[in-house]
């Protein structure tokens, strides 16, 4: 590794200052992270969720409740319990809990479609799934034929307070009709109530703390496999972006991406920070949210911030508590970035908007912009522990300072692997000629010679939403492949018509030759097949034929030539 090169020079290392963590604090189970930074702090406030506040000596009893109930369930060591939920203090108390065990939790969005979810959990053979009430329908289907034994349903009203847990539930009848294998939340947990607590575990630096699914950088779903050094690496250099005891984390991203649960609950618990557990976000409600807890750090997309400069309900409206105003999930335009910070300044917020860059395969974040290291244009400087090169694609050759190439990521909190996929995983996480084990991005950036990252295109063919979530154009594909009158299809993305920030898919049709339908009546029936097996964020927003897909040299489909007469069909929109 040569120190004329980025990696190993690490320029960035000047702008973090001195008195840096060790490393190896970092290796313990990662309920036992939290456990220890917190001892002699336990009355302090660890999660609000509307009006209630639990300090962490509840969080800790209720995770060895927890784990204690999980137990009696028959959850060892090496299990994978699913969790289909949204961000509630159970699902706080689950995550850890198995974590306490050995076990790894499989987080799962609800809104996925049934079969997307059975395939989730007949991946990892979970035998327990845990889901939001509203919910269970899909559960409820996509378990048939399965091995599961139990399914733990919660409601977000499980941690209200009395009064409004009475009013939720008026608001909100639950009408479903339960097997026989589901146990309620406050049964599941009474069978807790009483027992030992656990002592620590050794550390075991293969145990998957948890997985969450990405697409990679293929585009295919994965189960993404976390170690909890990794989720502890995360947190401990994340920590220098000015996070003290007794501050408060508003997070309002969900818990079944990396970027939720790591940035969003991990990290501050960590620091012995209060968590604001929002379990449905509303975008519009961001200002009022801020308003409301005043905190000092959060953490969205590039739409949120973008709404709230634009919310006249924020007039007056005084941000100076605001430390970190916290920026991923997709990349930023400078435009938007120039106007959000416009909008902080003016509210009197210290800094800048925090932008960072990262995948899940690394946690959810590699690089940041932080306090006064921020750099307009640029996603950051890598975390202290973490080295970023910038090498020529497919290569472990390292470019220059101002050469743009592939970025690729090393350092603590690279994932394990891909779940039962050996070999995406050693696509992706490449042993260089030096020895050094790197992730290869898929992105196109250069690095200057301070250290900031910019990005300049993803090689990785992906459609970033204007909510950070990820839209995979295989899966779509592979559904529309179902129908019998398309020959072959291709999902691009379209810019979102209804925002600024984001992208949609857009689907290229090409039909089979013969049969008797039109094409309005094949589009018809293609938009009910993807809405009915895909995500509903997923959906295409619109489907169009195409006489002759273009083909690469090699007979791939040329995706990049059908984006392309994408966007000028868009100019002329």
């Amino acid at each position: 590794m040569s120190t004329s090169k980025a990696s190993g020079a690490k320029p960035w290392l000047a702008l973090w200052g001195d008195s840096l963590p060790e490393e190896r604090l970092a290796e313990c189970a990662a309920y036992h992270f939290i456990y220890k930074r917190n001892q002699g702090y336990l009355q302090n406030t660890a999660l609000r969720y509307f009006d209630k506040t639990i300090s962490f000596q509840e969080l800790f009893d209720k995770i060895q409740q927890t784990a204690r109930a999980f137990q009696a369930l028959g959850v060892k060591q090496g299990d994978i319990v699913t969790i289909c939920s949204v961000m509630t203090p159970e699902t706080v108390y689950m995550f850890y809990a198995l974590d306490l065990l050995g076990a790894t939790p499989n987080m799962v969005d609800p809104r996925m479609s049934i079969q997307g979810i059975k395939e989730y959990i007949e991946e990892v053979n979970s035998e327990i799934v845990c889901v939001l009430h509203v919910a269970y329908p899909k559960i409820k289907e996509a378990v048939k034929g399965l091995d599961v034994r139990h399914v733990v349903v919660s409601s977000p009203a499980d941690s209200l307070p009395a009064i409004k847990k009475i009013l939720y539930k008026v608001a909100n009848r639950d009408g479903n009709r339960y097997d026989s294998n589901v146990l309620m939340w406050l049964d599941f947990a009474a069978k807790g109530a009483a027992g030992a607590n656990f002592d620590t575990n050794p550390y075991d630096p293969a145990h998957a703390a948890v997985i969450v699914h990405t697409g990679g950088t293929t585009g295919s779903p994965k189960g993404v496999m976390l170690g909890d050094k990794a989720l502890n690496a995360l947190a401990l250099q994340m920590s220098r972006m000015q996070f003290k005891r007794k501050q408060r984390m508003l997070n309002i991203m969900p818990p079944f991406i990396a970027y939720g649960y790591a940035n969003g609950v991990h990290l501050p618990l960590s620091e012995g920070a209060e968590v604001v557990l929002i379990p449905q976000f509303d975008a519009s409600a961001f200002g009022s949210l801020l308003k409301k807890y005043h905190p000092e750090h959060t953490a969205g997309v590039p739409l949120h911030y973008q709404m709230l400069a634009r919310d006249s309900s924020m007039k007056n409206a005084d941000l100076s508590y605001l430390v970190t105003a916290g920026c991923g999930g997709d990349a930023i335009s400078t435009g938007t970035e120039d106007e959000v910070n416009a909008f902080l300044a003016a509210h009197n917020a210290p800094y800048k908007i925090s932008k960072g860059y990262g995948m899940t395969e690394v946690a959810s974040t590699a690089t940041v912009n932080f306090r006064n290291v921020n750099k307009r244009g640029s996603v950051g400087i890598p975390l202290y522990l973490t080295n970023i090169g910038i090498f020529k694609p497919g290569t472990d050759e390292e470019l220059d300072y101002n050469v743009e190439g592939e970025i690729c990521i090393s350092g603590p909190n690279m994932m394990l692997g891909y779940y039962g996929k050996p070999e995406e995983t050693e696509a992706i996480k490449i042993r260089h000629s030096d020895g050094q084990e790197w992730i290869h991005t898929g992105d196109i950036g250069w690095m200057d010679e301070e250290g900031y990252l910019f990005i300049c295109s993803r090689i990785k063919r992906l459609i970033i939403r204007h909510d950070g979530f990820k839209v995979f154009p295989s899966a779509i594909e592979n559904v529309i492949s179902q129908h019998p009158d398309i020959a072959v299809s291709c999902a691009v993305p379209t810019k979102d018509p209804d925002r600024e920030q984001g992208e949609l898919p857009f689907v290229y049709l090409q039909r089979k030759e013969g049969g008797g339908k039109s094409q309005e009546e094949i589009k018809k029936e293609v938009a009910a097949l993807c809405k009915q097996n895909l995500a509903e964020y997923a959906v295409p927003l619109e489907y169009a034929f195409i006489e002759n897909m273009p083909y690469t040299a090699i007979g791939k489909i040329d995706y990049l030539k059908l984006e392309q007469i994408r966007r000028t069909k868009e100019a002329t929109i």
